[in-house]
């Protein structure tokens, strides 16, 4: 059968029809899909605190640790940055972002951070006596803000509770040659030493360690001497005094009585 040119004409009116009536439809379906996708993405938005947020906390100290090892200190600042929104609480995370800004020379925000750490540990400790991890970092954020004292009691009780922490004596030791106790300094570097006998620090710690207390003993030794040499002189000084006083009495003149 022959098709006439308006049959034609409309026919393929029709199909133009048809395929923007299916085009219009398939945008629509490609709108909605993209619509539900950002929802999506918005509903997985979690709050501060929420265990979600606190293991993608924990992920993102892991991911400012790399950062920081590899000298990425801007980069790491910002990890450890959104660590701490995630979970303010996350003790390791502001010490962490802390020393970040101390590698950046921020000195005020990094004195900010070691305080909250230090105030962290100290709770977490206090709820966990028993977490050797916590006493190290706690000790790590005292030494930050050269509270020595406070570090050394802290790396003691993380050694306490795990004697083989290498890295833990070894701090012990550092700490407790800022305090110029040598021969405890000693001990806790050959402790780490018989941990790990290739701990090229643990065995220069352990060198100056031993300088210096033989510098105390030096110096205890010629301030003996000293106080010897002063205590002959006193003496000297008193004897001669003493005979001074014992001279005798002039012989008395004829002509000129008393």
């Amino acid at each position: 059968m022959t098709v006439s040119p308006a049959n034609r004409i409309k026919a393929t009116i029709f199909v133009c029809l048809i395929s923007v009536v299916f085009i219009s439809l398939a945008g629509c379906r490609r709108n909605r899909s993209l619509n539900s996708n950002t929802n999506s993405s918005q509903s997985s938005t979690v709050s501060p605190g929420s265990d979600e947020a606190r293991r993608q906390a924990e992920s993102l100290v892991e991911k400012g640790k790399e950062q920081y090892r590899n000298d990425q200190d801007e980069q790491a600042v910002d990890t450890f940055k959104q660590a701490v929104q995630n979970d303010p609480d996350n003790a390791e995370a502001h010490l962490r972002l802390g020393m970040s800004y101390g590698a950046l020379e921020k000195k005020d925000e990094a004195e900010g951070e070691y305080k909250k750490s230090v105030e962290l540990f100290k709770k977490k400790t206090a709820g966990d006596s028993r977490d050797a991890d916590a006493y190290f970092f706690l000790g790590e954020a005292h030494s930050f803000l050269h509270q020595d004292a406070d570090a050394v009691r802290a790396y003691r009780q993380a050694v306490k509770l795990k004697a083989d922490d290498e890295e833990a004596w070894y701090r012990l030791g550092m700490a407790l040659t800022k305090l110029a106790q040598y021969p405890e300094a000693r001990s806790a570097f050959q402790k780490a030493l018989d941990i790990d006998p290739n701990d090229t620090r643990a065995s220069d710690g352990l060198e100056n360690a031993q300088e210096g207390a033989q510098r105390i003993k030096e110096g205890k030794k010629h301030a003996e001497d000293m106080l010897k040499q002063q205590q002959a002189n006193a003496n000297g000084n008193l004897n001669a005094n003493s005979n001074s006083s014992a001279r005798p009495s002039p012989k008395r003149s004829p002509r000129k009585p008393w």
